[in-house]
């Protein structure tokens, strides 16, 4: 069979060349950065890169290339690490320079780093805190996994000399290092004792340090999965996490937005180092803290040293990354149809209510394309009101929902989760880390509020913080996370659906009655087990839903004129018939009429028939 890739198995031998041979310090490090875009760029050869969101930690071998689909949690203070060094021969005494540039550690057996030498160069690099995307739909794993799953299976040609990757992470996990006293293995270093294992890199050693980081790790006792937080922001969701580190100072990282990273992945052990606190003399107890939550275990939370990176507008695993011009064509030419089909299934859904249909097809095409000052421009909430209290009808309808989108999460309204649950993100100090808040979500998130859960009682002034956040967040967009002496707002693009019995407490920007057409099933649950389209139907679905959510949109000044003389006309004639809000909601609603059929401007066709929606829709709450 065919061998993998070398420069995905092993990274670091592709990039030590690099070094060995480069001309300036710029040069080799350019020549990397291009080496691998270029072979990232092969849909083919980037489909051979294995995930971390598809494979248990334990089943991926260090050291080798890995892609993470994540979003931004927390964004840390830069990190220095020794760029390059020089390293003198123990037996024979040449000297030559190294680079621990896409590494934890200094790796040199035979080798002793001269850590006084004039010819050493610190390098920086970002570190970010990541977790899986949260609130990823199911269909959408099962996607990306499938696709993994195509991988052809070769054979893997490392160091370890043709044995199985298996093997191989094995015997990299018990790899040789160098020490001051001569070489020893890791399993034999974790036998002595911890007397200056963390502490020679914090105080004045007493021995040697046994084997050099290329940035320094805390000390902290031996962590298990019970006790390290993995920081994800919707309670329950366990995916995977990561430390990032990324080489390029001038990319502007942004906690909350979604990436795909692919690097160099590290579980070195020296970051799972039992550690004995009497070790630590010195260093006070507040830094300790921070030290110990800002490096968890790597077998727990790996380290990622990207050498390439994407921002993700989606992650609509049936689609590319970045759309090409074909696929925009493809869909303008068939929109209307998808939009038809799209429709009858929301009916169904709604039981027979068209116009309840409309606008959850306009909620679901919505997103912030622009903000004006405090302003967030596009976005529709809605409010879906005729729920009956007691009913298994909002979960359901949120699970179809997540059958469609990519991330969506099912929020009961109920008392015990407003007052308990923790809404806002909030900076701890004593860690100095963000603890991440159920509104802590990525652009393109569809949350289902289900406020018939919520029953007489009263808010505690938790539960009204997060209320108040909450309508935040619908209002503007907006959520202010917690930095305890001052509030920092953070913009989010989250859409959100209200279901309720009679109009919700919450601000809601569109508000529909649903009025059944059709007789409503007795049995919820088999009448929802029977909605589900096709699989073929319901792909073309999703796509269709993030072509018109990612989709373009301008206005004609012929049209803006025509819309701006039906504003005075209605205000001349009935002065509480169209206020200025209302205006601003039926711009929207055209814009996403717009999208909905595939085009990118607002034609004055579709200007009356949203005219004509929402005086349907108005009749409907009478």
């Amino acid at each position: 069979m065919p061998s993998i890739e070398n420069w995905i198995l092993n990274p670091l031998d592709v990039i030590n060349r690099m070094f060995e041979s480069r001309e300036s310090d710029t040069e080799w490090k350019q020549k990397v950065d291009e080496f691998f875009a270029r072979k990232l760029q092969d849909e083919k050869l980037n489909s051979l890169v294995p995930s971390m969101n598809n494979e248990a930690l334990h089943n991926l071998p260090p050291n080798t290339l890995m892609k993470f689909r994540c979003m931004i949690q927390d964004s840390y203070e830069p990190e220095y690490f020794l760029d390059t060094y020089q390293l003198v021969d123990k037996s024979t005494g040449d000297k030559k320079t190294g680079s621990s540039r896409y590494k934890d550690v200094i790796d040199r057996p035979g080798y002793d780093v001269i850590m006084e030498s004039k010819d050493n160069e610190t390098g920086c690099r970002q570190v970010v805190y990541c977790v899986a995307v949260p609130g990823e739909n199911q269909w959408v794993k099962q996607v990306y996994v499938s696709y993994s799953s195509r991988r052809p299976q070769r054979e893997v040609v490392t160091d370890c000399g043709g044995n199985q990757m298996k093997r191989c992470h094995e015997e990299a996990m018990d790899v040789t290092r160098e020490t001051p006293n001569g070489v020893e293995n890791d399993q034999n270093k974790r036998r002595k004792s911890n007397n200056s294992a963390h502490n020679d890199y914090l105080s004045t050693p007493k021995q040697p340090p046994q084997i050099t980081p290329t940035s320094y790790p805390p000390p902290g006792n031996e962590q298990t999965s019970q006790n390290v937080e993995k920081h994800h922001p919707i309670p329950g969701e366990d995916g995977p996490v990561c430390i990032v580190k990324v080489y390029d100072e001038t990319m502007e990282l942004k906690v909350n937005e979604t990436y795909e990273f692919t690097g160099v992945f590290s579980v070195d052990p020296i970051f799972s180092t039992p550690f004995d606190p009497m070790d630590c003399n010195g260093v006070d107890e507040d830094h300790m803290m921070e030290l110990k939550s800002r490096s968890p275990p790597s077998s727990l939370v790996p380290r990622l040293h990207v050498v390439s990176m994407k921002p993700l507008k989606h992650i609509n695993p049936l689609l590319p990354a970045t759309i090409p011009k074909k696929i925009s064509e493809d869909f303008t030419q068939s929109a209307r149809y998808l939009r038809d089909d799209l429709i009858e299934f929301l009916k169904r859904l709604t039981f027979g209510d068209e116009i309840v249909a409309q606008s959850l097809l306009f909620h679901l095409l919505s997103r912030v394309y622009t903000r004006t000052g405090t302003m967030a421009v596009g976005k529709l909430t809605l409010n879906i009101t005729g729920i009956p209290p007691n009913s298994s009808y909002p979960k359901l309808f949120a699970d179809v929902i997540a059958n469609l989108v990519t991330k969506t999460h099912y929020l009961p309204m109920t008392l015990d989760n407003m007052n308990k649950l923790k809404f806002t993100p909030k900076k701890d100090y004593q860690k100095n880390k963000l603890e991440p808040g159920f509104l802590q979500l990525s652009g393109g998130t569809h949350l289902v509020i289900d406020e018939t859960q919520l029953h007489p009682g009263s808010l505690d002034p938790m539960g009204v913080k997060n209320v108040q956040a909450l309508s935040s967040l619908m209002t503007s967009q907006k959520v202010d996370y917690d930095f305890q002496f001052y509030a920092t707002p953070f913009y989010h693009d989250v859409n959100c659906v209200v279901l309720s019995e009679a109009k919700s407490m919450l601000p809601c920007d569109l508000q529909v009655k649903l009025t059944p057409d059709t007789p409503v099933a007795t049995n919820l649950e088999e009448y929802f087990a029977r909605l589900p389209p096709s699989d073929e139907m319901l792909n073309k679905l999703r796509v269709y839903l993030t072509l018109g959510w990612m989709g373009d949109y301008d206005m004609e000044p012929s049209v803006m004129k025509q819309i701006e003389n039906d504003f005075v006309a209605s205000r001349s004639s009935d002065n509480e018939k169209m206020s200025a809000d209302d205006l601003h909601r039926l711009l929207v609603v055209a814009r996403l009429q717009s999208a909905s059929l595939g085009k990118s401007k607002l034609e004055l066709s579709d200007w009356s028939v949203v005219k004509q929606f929402d005086e349907t829709r108005k009749e409907k709450m009478k």
